[in-house]
């Protein structure tokens, strides 16, 4: 490659050059990503591991794959398979020191999960032995009575991590369309929310928490009794890793995703998905682990410490049996708190 006289470089400028020059070899390892394949870009100051999770698709081929009739979404559609076809980072915690780092950070939040926050630690190291430079874990399903606080902790896990979340909550889903797009020629089909987010996310391993899909019905005809079968795809890696989307009729490599499910009673859930996560099953918190969350919280938020008292008398009277309702008289406070006094 050669190319023409420009303008003389002087020492300023060396720091200018260097970002100019790392930018095109940035662009050219880029152009170079073949899908489903991670590469790791290694810069001075910096790695950067990324993937390609679908190809880059011309608009006539699009048109081909989808048929050539005037939809009124083939913009939103073209747009959709853009984004999927863009070269995506993979990040999180990307060493054993950092994942240790980020699971204390949520153990410190969330004491009651340490089975679940075990799992996850130990998970992602396994993939960081295995030669992972990101944040990837085993599908994860997490079991709990109502109220213990699972949907709070897939928040802190996604904050602490650093990753895009895909939350769908799947008690008001009446079929699996948010999850798995439907064909394109159904009058009343859609593209899922987990080809949204990705097409729109700059990292491949996003989160995507399916909470309560125990509960999930899908009135949608020709349906299985237990909807949560026709997810097994999404969570088998290689199947995964060549998932075709029916809606965008594109094939997109999931198999970098991080699933984690969230359930009241997991022998809901098919056995064949169940095989293919590990499962956390969490015992209620009894109420001394209540009035120590309660304790860890108030002095964690700021809270005056004369709050103790009472909220652990109220744990012991049975008036506070859940973490859910913990959170919400201490959000309650804080909020209590933080508003300005009038004169």
């Amino acid at each position: 490659m050669t190319s023409g006289p420009g303008p003389e470089i002087g020492d300023d400028d060396d720091e200018a050059l260097l970002k100019l020059l790392r930018s095109d070899f940035a662009f050219e390892a880029e152009d170079r990503a073949i899908v489903g394949k991670p590469r790791l870009l290694s810069l001075k100051d910096h790695d950067r591991p990324f993937v390609r999770i679908a190809s880059q698709v011309s608009s006539d081929d699009l048109n081909l794959r989808r048929g050539a009739d005037d939809r009124r979404d083939r913009f939103a559609v073209r747009q959709l398979v853009q984004g999927l076809g863009e070269v995506k980072d993979l990040t999180g915690p990307r060493t054993s020191d950092e994942v240790d780092e980020f699971a204390a950070k949520v153990f410190d939040q969330a004491p009651n999960f340490a089975l679940a926050i075990e799992a996850i630690r130990q998970s992602a190291q396994v993939h960081i032995t295995r030669g992972a430079r990101w944040f990837q874990i085993r599908p994860l399903v997490i079991e709990s009575s109502p109220g213990a606080g699972k949907t709070r902790l897939v928040h802190l896990l996604a904050k602490a991590s650093g990753l895009t979340m895909v939350y769908l909550d799947c008690a008001a889903m009446t079929n699996l369309s948010p999850i798995i797009s439907q064909d394109g020629t159904w009058s009343n089909s859609r593209h899922s929310e987990i080809m949204h987010a990705l097409a729109n996310s700059a990292s491949a391993n996003v989160i995507v928490v399916l909470d309560e899909l125990d509960k999930l019905r899908d009135m949608s005809r020709h349906s299985s009794p237990q909807p949560s079968e026709s997810l097994v795809g999404l969570l088998e890696k290689r199947s995964a890793a060549a998932h075709m989307d029916n809606y965008l009729q594109l094939t997109v490599d999931l198999s970098f995703t991080n699933w984690i499910i969230l359930v009241n009673d997991a022998t809901r859930l098919s056995r064949a998905l169940l095989d293919r996560c590990q499962v956390i099953r969490m015992a209620p918190p009894t109420p001394a682990e209540i009035a120590d969350i309660a304790t860890r919280e108030i002095e964690r938020r700021g809270l005056a410490p004369e709050l103790v008292a009472p909220i652990i008398k109220a744990v012991r009277l049975g008036k506070i049996t859940s973490l859910r309702t913990l959170h919400k008289l201490l959000d309650a406070a804080s909020a209590a708190a933080s508003r300005p006094l009038l004169n």
